[in-house]
Parts: C-alpha cells; structure tokens; sequence
C-alpha cells in the first residue's frame, strides 16, 4: 500500500513497483487507506507520507502512523520531508522507517522492500530446473507502454506455467531469465519469444539445468538501468545494485558482457 497526496508519485511509484516484482494499491487519501487496510487483510507493507503539511488532513503525523499499526502490525515506511519532525515521537521502531524525500532516496525503497519480501512463493519442484537466458535489442519507437505489456503477459503466462525470472533493460538491449520445467521454458521461449515482434536480434547466450531456482519470487522482475534512458520509468531501477544484475554478471562470459555493455 502507497499513501501519499501527490498522485504523480502514486503513479510513478505503483509503476516502478510493479516493474520490479509488487503489486500496489494506491491512495491519496489516508482515511480511505486505514479504511482498506481494516478490509483486506493482503497487504504485506506500507509506504506513506505524514502529512503534516495539510492542516485539514485528519489523519496525519503520528496520528497516522499509530492508526496504521493499530490495525496491523505491518512494516511501514514514512517517506515524507518531515520524518525529523515525527522521528522522536515514534517508539514503535520494529515496524516504522523512516526516509527523507526526494526521488532520490527511490533505491533504499526498493533495498527496504528487498529486506521484509516473504517467501511467497516457497515451493518443492518435482522436477530439475531448466534455465534458459537470452538477449535481444529494442525495435525502434519501443515505448514504457509496450515494456508494461510485456511484463503483464509475461506474469500472467509464467504463474500458470510455473515459470520464474527476470528482466534486464540496458542500453536498448534486454536480458532475460527463465527458469522452470525444460518444456515450459522452452516453449514460451521458441514459440513466443522469439516470434515477439517488439524486439530483434534475438540470442540464446545459455541454457540447461540448475540446482535450484534463483527467482524463486518472481513470475517476471523487472530491473532497468539508469544511463541516460530515454523512458522515465526505465530510469528508475538500476540493476547494478540490484543481485539480479550480480547474477547475469557472474553467469555471462567476458565477450557476452562486451556486447551488451555490461562492466
């Protein structure tokens, strides 16, 4: 859950959180929020403003943050300008952090979030896991648009075929992971992704069975790169802090790295 007055950072927030592996509900209001979160019980963290820069606002500052803890002993992160205002007053230290806005602050979200994800998808595989890695280039006039919809089917496709992975953005390239059952990955691969016209230059750098699965997490993570990039949403996820992008490294050779530009 995503609490904050601005909707521009709603939007962008419930954007990148998707992309890399959440599902956000998001609220401007945060009597609609305690509302929610007294109804359904799905939520496994919050992130929210204080508000205390709206003096109509009913709840807000530490009124808030007990409101929310009340209902649910969930961890939550104050991210707003004012946290040194609130910091003192909180004692519940367990479940609250507290972040100072701006953006820029956006990679310790993602490392917070990292650090409290459960084990959702905690499974015994039946059978030996085949993984399969690839990369291709970005057609012309790509846009965040066609990227959202790649990751939707993708989620949507891989749960039911019980197919984990991930998805790297860099330097108009993409680098993906699959992993699952040797038919299932195979097939999506050569019968779907392949054929995708929204890229080219398709390349299959590796494949053939693992020990266990690595995203186990992951229906399909997204992980961008931020050099320069023309789309604002793929600017705001940086692999190479993130262990996905430890992982392509160690798992690519030197050559395959020299052609997608990664160090």
């Amino acid at each position: 859950m995503v609490i904050d007055e601005n909707t521009e950072i709603l939007n962008m927030l419930a954007k990148v959180l998707f992309c890399i592996g959440h599902s956000a509900t998001v609220f401007s209001n945060p009597a609609d929020a305690l509302e929610e979160l007294t109804l359904n019980e799905n939520y496994d963290a919050v992130i929210t403003d204080c508000f205390l820069d709206i003096k109509s606002m009913t709840f807000a500052g530490i009124d808030l943050i007990e409101s929310l803890l009340d209902i649910k002993k969930l961890p939550v992160l104050v991210w707003s300008m004012y946290v040194d205002r609130l910091i003192p007053h909180i004692h519940d230290k367990e479940h609250v952090t507290f972040l100072k806005k701006p953006e820029e602050n956006l990679s310790y979200i993602f490392t917070w979030l990292d650090k409290i994800k459960k084990i959702e998808n905690e499974q015994f595989d039946t059978y030996p896991i085949y993984q399969l890695i690839y990369s291709s280039k970005e057609i012309d006039g790509f846009t965040e648009n066609d990227l959202m919809d790649i990751l939707i089917s993708s989620r949507k496709h891989n749960k039911t075929a019980g197919i984990s992975g991930a998805l790297i953005y860099h330097n108009k390239c993409f680098l993906q992971v699959l992993e699952g059952e040797q038919v299932a990955v195979e097939n999506r691969y050569y019968e779907w992704i392949e054929k995708d016209k929204r890229h080219f230059e398709v390349t299959l750098l590796t494949k053939g069975i693992v020990n266990k699965r690595i995203f186990l997490n992951w229906d399909m993570g997204f992980f961008g790169s931020h050099d320069g990039e023309d789309y604002v949403l793929l600017g705001l996820t940086d692999f190479n802090k993130h262990p996905a992008g430890q992982f392509f490294r160690d798992k690519l050779t030197h050559s395959q790295k020299e052609l997608l530009s990664i160090q």
